[in-house]
């Protein structure tokens, strides 16, 4: 590619903003970004107060890449006070124990310190401020290195890093994609909301969520999104849970230590579909519900007593108290999660970079790096081929994070226009 190549990168979310980011670095000049919301754009994935930063994974690709990425979170200026380490604990109930005990291995091979497999009695020993039983957490490992980062802010700063160096983001109706435009095979630019027409030698769809819905992947992404919910604590409550470290049952949900402000976020590790035909694109499949476009909407009933319950196991004096605010966060799955970085095969121009698979955030410094390799033919074949184009791919694997089926927004009850709950 020449410097001046006019790209159009869709989607303001990790992937789209860490490889404007990084193409701007490497002194490329016609960039421009589209996104329906101005960075941080409020409805992707990573626009969050916190994100896990870790390195535990089975896949030694990605075990590395966190490592590439914790090494960034805390030593780039661009990050600097966003990101914090209190150590995790990783755990699992039943169908997640291959991936945890994976992790353990593949962790250790690379020369991560300090891992130790801990009992719930051991958990409780440790971190007094764990109050709950643990039924349920059947394996714990305990990574002093992880840790979490302000996910929001720190797409933001990295979005007005690319803006400095040139890029351009356009938001609102003018830099909302409703389609691509295409001919003679080849992409050549998209079409937002309002009408307006870009233009573009190579486009780069990173819409997360929304891209099974945007373009035709073969059944190769689908968007799932997960509950998450506050509570706000009391100052003197913040000060005693500030003693917690991340706790994540990959099938219990995810609890993190709060905030300054009070905050105490947690999640629920089961996923919710949503299939619908999108208007535009005449694509039939799962599509993001979120609560900015429908602010009345909220958690369902079912995902949030289980969200209690899991609470319960962990620290039950907070398994009644209100929720002050809950989303559900999309991203876009892979079935075997790694991520779909690739040429489309069928239009010239045209590449995907999505498929976070809820797990991407964490590679914000570096992704766009990989994502540049692979716009300028230079990406390695090992991390090529494991992104690449895989319809019609049959997964099997049995060592995954996040097994358990998917529910149907549609099917679950409580979540329209805030009905009165418990």
């Amino acid at each position: 590619m020449n410097k001046d190549t006019k790209i159009l990168i869709i989607g303001a979310g990790a992937f789209g903003t860490s490889t404007a980011y990084h193409l701007a670095q490497r002194g490329y000049t016609s960039i421009r970004v589209l996104d329906r919301y101005p960075p941080p754009s409020c409805d992707a994935a990573s626009t969050d107060i916190s994100k896990i930063i870790r390195s535990d994974y089975n896949e030694p690709l990605y075990a590395r890449l966190g490592l590439e990425s914790i090494q960034a979170w805390g030593s780039w200026d661009l990050f600097k006070g966003l990101y914090k380490v209190p150590g995790w604990i990783l755990s699992a109930n039943n169908l997640s124990v291959p991936f945890v005990k994976g992790s353990i291995e593949t962790c250790t091979k690379l020369g991560v310190k300090g891992l130790e497999v801990l009992t719930p009695e051991k958990i409780r020993e440790r971190f007094p401020v764990v109050s709950g039983e643990l039924d349920g957490w059947h394996i714990n490992v305990w990574n002093p290195t992880a840790g979490w980062a302000k996910a929001g802010e720190a797409l933001e700063r990295m979005a007005k890093a690319a803006m400095e160096k040139g890029v351009e983001y356009v938001s609102g109706d003018k830099g909302y994609v409703r389609k691509l435009v295409f001919k003679d095979g080849e992409c050549t630019g998209a079409v937002t909301a309002d009408g307006t027409t870009y233009e573009a030698e190579l486009v780069v769809v990173a819409t997360g969520a929304w891209t099974p819905s945007l373009i035709d992947l073969h059944g190769q992404l689908t968007a799932k999104g997960h509950s998450v919910a506050h509570i706000k604590l009391t100052p003197a409550e913040t000060a005693h849970y500030s003693k917690l470290p991340i706790l994540d049952n990959l099938e219990l949900g995810y609890f993190f230590p709060p905030q300054e402000d009070g905050t105490f976020k947690m999640a629920h590790s089961q996923f919710i579909t949503n299939t619908r035909t999108d208007p535009v694109s005449g694509i039939t499949t799962s599509i993001p519900h979120t609560f900015v476009q429908s602010p009345g909407d909220t958690l369902p009933l079912e995902i949030e007593r289980t969200m209690r319950r899991n609470l319960r196991r962990v620290l039950p004096e907070l398994a009644d108290r209100p929720f002050s605010y809950t989303r559900l966060c999309w991203d876009a799955d892979t079935a075997d999660r790694h991520f779909l970085v690739t040429p489309h095969p069928a239009h010239k121009r045209l590449f995907v970079a999505a498929g976070g698979s809820a797990h991407g955030f964490k590679f914000l410094p570096v992704v766009g790096k990989y994502v540049a390799d692979l716009l300028e033919g230079k990406l390695d074949d090992s991390t090529r081929k494991a992104w690449q184009w895989r319809a019609g791919q049959v997964q099997t694997a049995k060592n995954l994070a996040h097994l358990d089926p998917e529910t149907e927004l549609s099917d679950l009850t409580g979540w329209k226009a805030a009905t009165s709950k418990l």
